[in-house]
């Protein structure tokens, strides 16, 4: 885990750090789902070499309760 707000020490992998986060927050989403204008904190890219064909991607979200809206009439 990186503090918030530091950045990749390569320029364009900063950069495009910067550009997913703004994207994110404009889709809307908001926290848990919920709309809003803040629907992640940050973004951070971890580059490391490995094969082609096992390049992994983590998207790390809230719990369950997080994600579900229930009402009763």
């Amino acid at each position: 885990m990186l503090p918030f707000g530091e950045r990749n020490p390569d320029p364009a992998i900063a950069a495009l750090e910067v550009e997913i986060l703004e994207e994110v927050n404009k889709s809307g989403l908001g926290p848990g789902g919920y709309g809003g204008t803040v629907t992640a904190l940050d973004v951070h890219i971890k580059t490391l070499p490995c094969h082609i064909a096992s390049l992994p991607v983590a998207v790390n979200i809230q719990c369950h309760a997080h994600r579900i809206r229930e009402a009763i009439l």
